[in-house]
């Protein structure tokens, strides 16, 4: 089920200069090549993480070891933030790309919480508008039609990583049938049969395993509106 992840700027919204600089201070920076593991599920809780480049997803482990994508995050992302009030990661976190993050241990959130009123009310309002967009998905993938669900996560997948070409919007990251299905909750079957319908209609295309999109037709098919 896909969010738009909340970007940073919303941490440090209505915030002094002097005071968000103070607060920027408290972050470390990590590095993450490729395919690196951020974090476990079920390790420890312990930093507020935010993308600073590259690009990151977050993935649910099945008893039987299956992995669901869960999320795509880009650069401005929040994520990581349950570990205020969760002890332990209920995600596991990887680098698709090589990946810059922003850190802040979660002795350094919980003092601004306490401490700075403002910092507190960003956070309450993340985690509310968190909640609202999950509520809001989870109806849309209940009244949707798979090929709709399909064609608005290209869409926004294009909108929010997509590199513009002579040919379309190319999205980047190489998501294999398998997670696209598990964005949109379906089958990887449906999601194959819907990728060749796709491009029998010329509002994608594939590039070796990745896919370059129409965006202006995507938005047209699944009656989105842009702006």
């Amino acid at each position: 089920m896909p969010l738009p992840f909340q970007t940073a700027n919303v941490l440090l919204r209505d915030l002094p200069d002097a005071e968000a600089r103070e607060i920027a201070a408290l972050f470390l920076e990590r590095r993450f090549h490729r395919d690196a593991v951020v974090f476990h599920e079920g390790a420890d809780a312990d930093a507020l993480f935010i993308v600073k480049t590259g690009i990151v997803k977050l993935l649910a482990l099945s008893d039987k070891g299956t992995e669901t994508t869960l999320h795509i995050l880009r650069p401005g992302d929040v994520f990581g933030e349950l570990a205020f009030s969760e002890p332990v990661r209920p995600f596991t976190a990887v680098a698709v790309t090589d990946v810059v993050l922003s850190v802040l241990p979660l002795k350094s959130l919980r003092d601004l919480v306490a401490s700075c009123p403002a910092f507190a009310r960003n956070l309450l309002e993340l985690f509310s508008k968190r909640l609202g967009q999950v509520e809001r998905e989870f109806a849309g993938i209940v009244n949707a039609w798979a090929h709709h669900r399909l064609a608005r996560e290209l869409f926004h997948l294009a909108g929010d990583l997509g590199v513009e070409t002579p040919d379309g919007t190319l999205i980047p990251v190489q998501l294999t049938h398998e997670e696209l299905s598990n964005l949109i909750g379906t089958t990887r079957e449906t999601v194959t049969i819907l990728l060749r319908k796709f491009e029998d209609m010329g509002i994608i295309r594939r590039q070796s395993r990745r896919i370059i999109v129409d965006r202006p037709r995507l938005a047209e098919y699944a009656h989105i509106a842009e702006g």
